[in-house]
């Protein structure tokens, strides 16, 4: 695993293409309501339940590798990734729906935090479990197949850049129909349903058509070793993934890195909305994260150039920065913030400055990454490992960011309680709920997530460069630099 190959020339076709960006944006669109609205549509609907938030995470993260793990190992099994894609979709698609219906349920479960989490819980593991069906372990390895020395750039490149597409489109669409008086004015919560139910249409609409235009790899080819178990259980080899040095330590690099980041990712959304208190955070998100993709275009051929390393170094600091920057500049300076008009940059700058340079970290880190570690896969084995690269990219990082970020928030924070202010709900300080008459006794508590994250995100990924440089070493003796 991981020897130099040879450069050829090969294209992988118009069709190829279009499958990898139409199939890829729309994942990344449920991923970004998974990721970003779930959350939001959770504070809004049921209240400041942090505990549920980090639950949710850490239920979907294990559901998301299983599935990973259990799909990889099949599809290298039967030998297609088009299957996966098909059914998984379609089925995602269906609980993508399910999620937003839970609103209905709202009545029967308000301020019972047992309940709220057993419902929000199951449904987000359901809908987790069947995305990364779809896309871990179907769509990333499809695309894996295809991936050679003449064109790991730029599929790289274009797989890196889906998320932050998807974030982008996502944020800024999700924000239209969440705010939208037409979606609201007969529910407070239509816009997030009609925004669930819209996304996961389309997600069920691609895995049908997938099933009539999507072909698997020529070279793609059965492989079993031994019965299913012993096949997946193989995944847990350690002396086999030691062994292959390099790849361990881009997979452990990658860890660390998204353990600091999802210490403050999964609750961005609500730090812009309640924390900051902007009424519209999809601008104030969106808007940099297109400037970001920008920035980080010419690095497709850098990596080209065989600089992935560099790359990676380069995208770990600005993110390092842009980390340093959010917690010391724009949170010194929220209260001469504009919240009502996020286009207001000259009082909104830092914001925009602050998420422009964790997004560029963000998006060429990924870019680096996805190249570097999917042209270590052994080619009989992609399936599987995109198992195990879910492992260090979701599993282990989901559950150590969010139970990182917990206690932060509890210790730093405030608790608070939703009571209704002009017909709007608001989170408020336990003394204001009672000065306006509220019963706090009545109400769940919460907390909202507050700025230390972003220090604390900064020195968790700082540790990530001590694995990217023994990676680093390995990489450059194998390509003979």
């Amino acid at each position: 695993m991981g020897e130099k190959i040879n450069q050829t020339k090969k294209g992988i076709g118009a069709l190829n293409w279009t499958l990898l960006l139409v199939i890829g944006f729309t994942a990344q669109i449920a991923w970004v309501i998974e990721n970003n609205w779930f959350a939001n549509f959770l504070y809004s609907d049921f209240g400041a339940q942090l505990g549920v938030v980090t639950a949710m995470t850490i239920c979907s993260a294990t559901a998301t590798t299983f599935s990973a793990l259990f799909f990889g190992t099949l599809s290298d099994r039967i030998g297609s990734r088009k299957k996966l894609i098909v059914w998984g979709s379609v089925l995602w698609g269906i609980f993508t729906i399910t999620f937003g219906l839970t609103h209905y349920l709202r009545e029967s479960i308000y301020n019972n935090v047992m309940l709220i989490g057993v419902t929000i819980v199951a449904a987000d593991t359901i809908m987790s479990f069947f995305g990364s069906m779809a896309n871990d372990a179907g769509y990333n390895a499809w695309y894996a197949d295809m991936m050679d020395d003449s064109n790991s750039g730029q599929i790289g490149a274009v797989a890196a850049t889906l998320p932050v597409i998807g974030t982008l489109v996502g944020t800024l669409v999700g924000g239209m129909f969440v705010t939208s008086d037409y979606f609201t004015k007969t529910n407070p919560q239509g816009g997030y349903i009609a925004f669930f139910s819209i996304v996961g249409v389309l997600t069920i609409i691609i895995g049908i058509a997938s099933a009539f235009v999507l072909k698997d790899s020529p070279k793609l080819k059965p492989v079993k070793d031994g019965s299913f178990w012993h096949q997946f259980g193989s995944t847990f080899n350690f002396k086999r993934f030691i062994s292959n040095r390099e790849l361990a330590l881009v997979f452990v690099t990658l860890c660390v890195f998204f353990i600091g980041y999802n210490c403050y990712f999964i609750h961005i959304m609500n730090w812009m909305n309640y924390t900051l208190g902007f009424n519209d955070p999809s601008l104030i998100l969106g808007i940099p994260l297109v400037l970001a993709v920008l920035i980080a275009i010419p690095f497709i051929g850098v990596i080209n150039n065989k600089k992935v390393p560099a790359v990676a170094l380069l995208a770990t600091l600005l993110s390092i920065l842009g980390c340093i920057f959010v917690y010391f500049v724009v949170g010194r300076l929220a209260g001469t913030l504009d919240t009502e008009n996020a286009l207001n940059i000259g009082a909104n700058w830092s914001c925009y400055i602050g998420i422009i340079l964790v997004g560029v970290g963000y998006v060429i880190f990924m870019q680096s990454m996805t190249v570097w570690m999917k042209r270590l896969y052994p080619e009989e084995h992609r399936g599987q490992f995109e198992g195990i690269r879910i492992m260090f990219f979701v599993f282990f990082p989901m559950i150590a960011g969010p139970l990182l970020a917990d206690p932060i928030c509890r210790k730093f924070g405030e608790k608070v309680y939703q009571v209704v202010i002009d017909g709007s709900l608001k989170f408020v300080t336990g003394a204001e709920a009672q000065s306006l008459g509220y019963d706090i006794s009545q109400i769940a508590e919460g907390y909202l997530p507050v700025n230390e994250l972003f220090i604390a995100a900064a020195i968790v990924s700082a540790l990530s460069l001590i694995p990217m440089y023994f990676a680093a070493r390995l990489y450059k003796e194998r390509n003979g630099k």
